[in-house]
């Protein structure tokens, strides 16, 4: 308030608080800075302002024109998070709402199912959506996105994936004619992510598939459908390799890993935790997946995986993650802080990993930084 009072000339009795919103970082790309942005929304009846000597001229503006303008970075971004009134009514979006909570309490499923999950109920809003105008429909994605990027904290590609699709969607709800134009559009461009997502999955696969030894000892530690794959791709390409599977306490989701390898007909002995200490002299390469890959180039994955890479660089061991570069954590880049459950996640630092095995095939851990720079080129903050 006293901001408004210094900077616009206008005394408390002219202006009011309408709302706060959730705060909002914005990368400049110019100057290399994260700006840090609490968003509030004010009202006033007058149309006269004085500015101070910060500013040379003003102009009332409708929001719709923001994007005419040049403006601070992420200025229309900003005023999105308290333009929408988050006390409207979303009946509506019940049924996608009770998905999010589903999709937030999952911990059977790795982070790839769970984003191209947050990617079909990102669809269901626009297919559910009673809104009758296009921005009315733009708050209820809105709204469905902040719930999405929060229901699994710790794996990186819901919130990279939900970006995606906001920064399309705030980029076509100005170009749609319609609203029902821009419900189509939502759709069609939510089916060519998941495409999208599902053609680098299997790109990374192979790409991990060809480092696998032709013969020897692989270990792994908890469920990753990449994983999975890749080392089916090895298999069948005549690669003579024997898998060590962790149990993964507490999920124990490597039980499930080494189900689905034996229905593959892939050579695999399940083992304790406990196990590794003693098995890991044996083993010629180490592969996990990814949940979240932070800006430094460490890893966010199942508990017990940093234990397992001391012990793998204790021995001369390489230890290869195997994910999609949708992973690589654009809000830990941002400054924010990943939320990361101690009793299932753990962080292993990048001087542990030999290296990222990706769509765009093999990245080096201090590459991440760069690769998130590009990312945020496309994503809604």
């Amino acid at each position: 308030m006293t901001e408004i009072q210094e900077e616009l000339g206008l005394i408390e009795e002219q202006f009011m608080l309408v709302r706060a919103g959730e705060v909002l970082r914005a990368f400049d790309e110019e100057t290399d800075t994260v700006w840090v942005i609490h968003p509030f929304l004010f009202e006033t009846e007058s149309k006269t302002i004085q500015l101070d000597w910060e500013n040379t001229e003003y102009r009332w503006v409708d929001p719709k024109e923001l994007a005419s303008y040049e403006t601070v970075p992420k200025l229309s971004e900003t005023f999105d998070r308290v333009r929408y009134n988050p006390q409207t009514s979303l009946e509506p979006l019940t049924t996608v709402l009770r998905g999010i909570d589903e999709l937030g309490r999952d911990r059977v499923h790795g982070a790839s199912f769970l984003g191209r999950r947050a990617v079909e109920l990102f669809s269901a809003v626009g297919k559910t959506s009673d809104a009758s105008d296009k921005d009315t429909l733009f708050s209820h994605l809105l709204f469905a996105s902040s719930r999405l990027r929060r229901a699994q904290p710790a794996m990186a590609n819901l919130s990279n994936l939900i970006g995606r699709l906001l920064h399309f969607a705030n980029r076509e709800r100005e170009a749609a004619i319609s609203v029902v134009e821009f419900k189509r559009l939502i759709v069609e461009r939510a089916e060519q992510i998941l495409e999208t997502v599902k053609e680098a999955d299997e790109d990374a696969s192979r790409n991990t598939a060809r480092l696998l030894p032709k013969d020897g000892w692989v270990l792994t530690h908890s469920y990753s459908s990449t994983v999975l794959r890749a080392l089916e791709l090895g298999a069948k390409s005549g690669k003579r390799f024997q898998v060590y599977a962790t149990e993964s306490y507490p999920g124990m989701e490597g039980k499930r890993l080494a189900n689905d390898l034996v229905a593959l007909g892939v050579p695999v002995k399940l083992i304790a935790d406990s196990a590794v200490g003693s098995l890991i002299s044996k083993v010629n390469v180490v592969l996990v997946g990814a949940d979240s890959v932070l800006k430094d180039g460490s890893l966010i994955h199942k508990i017990g995986t940093r234990d397992i890479a001391v012990a793998a660089k204790r021995h001369e061991i390489p230890l290869y993650s195997a994910c999609e570069t949708m992973k690589f954590s654009a809000l830990d880049f941002l400054g924010e802080q990943p939320e990361i459950p101690q009793d299932i996640f753990d962080a292993t630092r990048a001087e542990y990993i030999s290296s990222f095995i990706t769509e765009e095939g093999e990245l080096d851990p201090n590459m991440v930084q760069g690769r998130i720079r590009e990312m945020l080129k496309e994503l809604y903050s």
